[in-house]
């Protein structure tokens, strides 16, 4: 009996540690630096910043947000490494309060013209980056128009492969991961400051899993992160590179989409 028993606990302990990710070149966790809706302060700060540890983030871009004489700085950063997403057209997000026929809220639409809206959002990244795909993040992280989820929709529509959703979690198993609606962290609470994230990732090193976590602003605009606390954050990362894989979303996202088919 007592050979069985340790039989059993060799066997549980051995499935524990299959069911953590494995990740490349002796890394524990990986972190995912993403950015929402193109602001100026992440040209002027976020980038610099990021280059300067020879880091790339991910930079999701919405049309009608993006300043036209901005554009050549966001080509050069693509150029250079960091990726561009899609965030949508108009952005929208949340519950209209008008009876207008120009609503860009999500109970005004449907799932066919919220997906017709990301398909061209699409083109308008290509005539940035030239890139053929790109990763989609839902505005707000709301993944319904007009009460329907298209989460899934922008799949099979060949939208995007990995889009970047909600839920407040860190990722922890390949096999429970939707691609469709990846979970992150958001970094735009009280809370959120660079020692708030960095417990976030010793806690996502100690699962041997992966964190994605939401900036809008950095050193200004809205929702801010201070500057000081992303120097902060970014200088913990190098410190710790031989440990963390720190890389643009769909990078690591591919990466995790090969473990699952093998």
């Amino acid at each position: 009996m007592k050979r069985i028993f340790i039989l059993f606990i060799a066997l549980f302990s051995f499935s524990f540690v299959q069911a953590q990710i494995p990740w490349k070149n002796g890394k524990k966790a990986a972190v995912v630096l993403t950015y929402d809706d193109g602001l100026t302060s992440q040209l002027q700060y976020a980038i610099p910043e990021l280059d300067s540890v020879g880091f790339r983030g991910t930079f999701y871009l919405f049309g009608a947000g993006l300043k036209a004489e901005e554009t050549e700085a966001w080509r050069r950063a693509a150029a250079e490494g960091h990726e561009l997403g899609n965030h949508t057209i108009y952005h929208p997000c949340g519950r209209s309060d008008a009876d207008s026929t120009d609503c860009h809220a999500l109970d005004c639409y449907t799932v066919k013209d919220i997906l017709n809206e990301i398909a061209q959002m699409n083109k308008w990244l290509v005539a940035i980056d030239g890139r053929s795909e790109h990763s989609f993040a839902f505005p707000c992280c709301l993944t319904k128009a007009g009460g329907e989820d298209y989460s899934k929709p922008i799949v099979e529509k060949g939208l995007a492969k990995y889009s970047r959703g909600g839920g407040e979690r860190i990722i922890t198993s390949v096999d429970s991961l939707d691609f469709a609606n990846v979970p992150t962290i958001a970094a735009m609470n009280d809370h959120a400051n660079a020692d708030w994230i960095i417990a976030q990732i010793e806690r996502t090193v100690k699962a041997h899993g992966a964190i994605v976590i939401i900036f809008h602003g950095v050193g200004g605009d809205y929702l801010t992160f201070s500057a000081a606390d992303h120097r902060k954050l970014l200088s913990y990362l190098k410190a710790h590179e031989n440990e963390i894989w720190t890389a643009p979303f769909s990078q690591v996202m591919t990466y995790l989409s090969g473990l699952r088919q093998h």
